[in-house]
């Protein structure tokens, strides 16, 4: 029997979708699809995983829930449903002749009432064992989940990075604003965004360094003498230098890159647009 990822990849094929679809309306990485065909499901992000393939399987026209239930399976977090038996490959024992005490008691009734509830009770214990065990798994592994690190799955390759090189050669200058400081020291300008934005900063004589900022989330990042930041675009995006709203930047979906220099108590803006 074939696992439900290959089936899904075959479903996929069939009805002629290509990754490179499900990955700009999805957004999610090429390499994370592939895990998904190739039920390398230990390859996904922890805190995306179940959101990937529910994603993935919507984008297919697969049944979202169906394939969420058989992930759950194929993680070992649910049991396998029971296989059906073909009635050709059942074999029927042959049974050993009565004797005639075991013939006489035939004609009575099977079971007692007492045995039969009995039986009840020896079930119903059996199924509440069953769910507590459920319930304990579910909550070591919800406490392992959140032991563990976050994870955000990397999409530079999608998401950025923009370089110096990159700005000189397919951007323009849209417009440049100075505007003062007026925060003291200690300086911390923070980063909170409604919308996935990869960014590169460098603050004071340190290097540069890239990371990607996801839904809601939020940075705080130190600096002393001078913080150069370059985003991706600023759509969602809000700054906050020492708790005070930067707020001379406008949504962009192009790059913006923000200076500050506490020597010169200035901020300065620039909007890029792409050259024509």
């Amino acid at each position: 029997m074939s696992e439900f990822y290959t089936e899904l990849k075959a479903l996929r094929e069939e009805r002629g979708i290509d990754l490179e679809e499900i990955h700009h309306r999805t957004k999610i990485s090429f390499a994370s699809l592939n895990a998904i065909e190739n039920g390398q499901f230990s390859q996904l992000p922890h805190t995306y995983m179940r959101l990937f393939v529910k994603a993935y399987a919507t984008e297919i026209g697969a049944d979202a829930e169906e394939t969420l239930s058989q992930l759950e399976t194929f993680l070992g977090n649910k049991p396998a449903p029971p296989t059906p038996i073909k009635e050709e490959d059942q074999e029927t024992p042959e049974s050993p002749p009565l004797t005639e005490s075991e013939s006489a008691d035939l004609s009575a009734p099977n079971r007692s009432a007492k045995n039969m509830r009995k039986d009840m009770v020896t079930g119903i214990i059996l199924v509440a064992i069953s769910i507590f065990a459920i319930y304990i798994i579910r909550v070591i592994n919800a406490e392992e989940a959140a032991k563990a690190p976050m994870e955000y799955p990397s999409e530079f390759e999608e998401e950025g990075p923009i370089t110096d090189q990159m700005l000189q050669n397919d951007y323009d200058v849209l417009t440049q604003s100075t505007q003062i400081m007026e925060a003291e020291a200690p300086y911390t300008l923070k980063l909170a965004t409604a919308e996935r934005v990869w960014y590169r900063s460098q603050s004071d004589t340190l290097s540069p360094a890239e990371a990607v900022l996801p839904i809601g989330d939020n940075r705080l990042i130190e600096f002393g003498d001078s913080l150069e930041i370059l985003f991706k675009h600023t759509k969602g995006l809000n700054l906050y230098l020492n708790g005070l709203t930067l707020n001379s930047f406008d949504s962009s979906q192009n790059p913006v890159k923000i200076s500050l220099s506490t020597v010169d108590k200035t901020v300065t803006i620039q909007h890029f647009t792409p050259k024509i």
